[in-house]
């Protein structure tokens, strides 16, 4: 079966080049949204779900495109990619843009070159279940909603912080493997890992164990696999 198009959401006021890009993005078969301001963004994600990648400008009329950036890398990982004007361009932005984003481009840009960095960043991508605007369902009684950063587990809603929402969505893409630290850490603090990242990655999953098994009745639905990783797994009994 022929994979769905991707979605793609570009946030920008500045309609020069977007306009050729959406038509370059159409051609090759993606789906394209053009939003002008950061507030239109979060409700076109609200009502229409997370799209597979987005494309935003930093320079934002009525928001910082940092802070966007930020609030969608929380939700996932989103792959983002940014956009800066060669007069405001710098290396210090870069730096703190590629926190967030996966590129960082400078206008004008080359639109075939967008979309060979669009499908690079996007082949690198085993599960687009991000990109549902409904909640996914691990098992039986156990669903995941990214974009409200929450959790039902057998009932009881447990809301999660960015940093637990993004660690549950790689182990659930992986669901029943072993995920090692090291790939966690990558994608979830995009650095390389450090004694210290590793430190913090047990803290962050014995909170989201606790969230996750509150339920003294309930087995653990995150395995450790001591000096390698872990993984998110059924319950091997009924509750």
């Amino acid at each position: 079966m022929e994979d769905k198009p991707k979605h793609v959401v570009v946030v920008s006021q500045d309609n020069e080049g977007l306009d050729t890009l959406g038509e370059k993005l159409l051609v090759n078969g993606f789906e394209v949204a053009v939003i002008p301001d950061g507030q239109g963004a979060r409700r076109h994600i609200d009502k229409n779900g997370l799209p597979h990648i987005m494309i935003i400008d930093l320079r934002l009329p009525d928001m910082d495109g940092l802070e966007l950036c930020q609030d969608l890398f929380d939700v996932a990982g989103l792959p983002i990619i940014t956009l800066s004007g060669s007069d405001t361009a710098n290396a210090e932005e870069a730096v703190k843009a590629l926190q967030y984003a996966d590129d960082y481009i400078r206008t004008p840009f080359s639109t075939d070159e967008m979309v060979m960095r669009i499908r690079r960043i996007l082949s690198r991508i085993d599960d687009f279940s991000y990109a549902d605007s409904r909640p996914f369902e691990v098992y039986e009684g156990f669903t995941i909603d990214l974009a409200r950063r929450e959790v039902n587990i057998h009932n009881a809603v447990k809301k999660l912080t960015p940093t637990e929402n993004a660690l549950l969505h790689v182990l659930a893409t992986h669901w029943g493997h072993v995920v090692d630290a090291d790939t966690l850490i990558e994608r979830v603090w995009r650095t390389s890992p450090m004694d210290s990242d590793r430190n913090a990655l047990r803290v962050h999953m014995h909170r989201l164990r606790q969230k996750l098994e509150h339920n003294p009745d309930i087995p653990p639905v995150i395995v450790t696999e001591r000096g390698v990783g872990y993984a998110l797994v059924k319950p091997q009994t009924e509750v």
